[in-house]
């Protein structure tokens, strides 16, 4: 009988899944302070983009979740705050159905949310990167993410679309929500990260 070999595609296959799902466990365990989302977000990319140099999991997302947590607050509660606000706006005016002049603020404050979205997709990947996250500031490293989100627009769109799926099932109603709840709970978040990282490997710059 054929031992059986670990480096079979199917084996990769399943520990890559497994990988996705305990990354995902400990983002949504390190999330629960919300202040520290960001730090978890982070810890994330920082992961998979160790784990295709063959170290853990549990030693990559402690050491980068760790490293980065106070680094990561004001960028994370800047981005929470901003959101927050453009999220209210933007489903005022939707629900209002505003015309004239409201329906031009809409279409702006609808504009502004993409820009914050495009800034996300990067600000925590470029985070992750120990060697920038000690070089810049704030505004530096939110210029720096609108940089690369323009930079590599398509891209960008494919991950603000991944990271819109919670979103826009929250939008289309409670069966929705239902029905992504427990795929998040299990791997939801680790497999928009790790999507996410592969497309950030093919961007320019960063």
């Amino acid at each position: 009988m054929k031992k059986l070999n670990i480096e079979n595609p199917f084996f990769e296959f399943m520990g890559s899944i497994g990988d996705v799902m305990l990354v995902n466990i400990l983002f949504l365990v390190f999330s629960i302070p919300i202040v520290t989302i960001g730090a978890s977000y982070t810890a994330m990319y920082h992961t998979f983009r160790e784990l295709r140099e063959g170290k853990t999991v549990f030693r990559s997302f402690f050491t980068a979740w760790k490293g980065t947590v106070k680094h990561t607050m004001p960028a994370w509660l800047f981005l929470l705050l901003t959101g927050s606000v453009l999220v209210f706006d933007v489903t005022f005016l939707v629900r209002t159905g505003s015309s004239g002049i409201w329906g031009f603020v809409g279409m702006v404050t609808g504009c502004l949310l993409l820009l914050w979205s495009m800034v996300f997709c990067y600000l925590f990947p470029v985070v992750a990167d120990s060697e920038a996250a000690g070089k810049m500031n704030l505004k530096g490293m939110l210029t720096r993410s609108l940089y690369l989100a323009v930079r590599n627009l398509p891209y960008t769109l494919l991950m603000v679309i991944l990271n819109s799926i919670p979103a826009i099932c929250m939008l289309l109603g409670d069966f929705y929500v239902g029905m992504i709840v427990p795929i998040y709970l299990i791997a939801g978040f680790g497999a928009t990260g790790y999507v996410n990282s592969l497309l950030l490997e093919r961007c320019k710059d960063l």
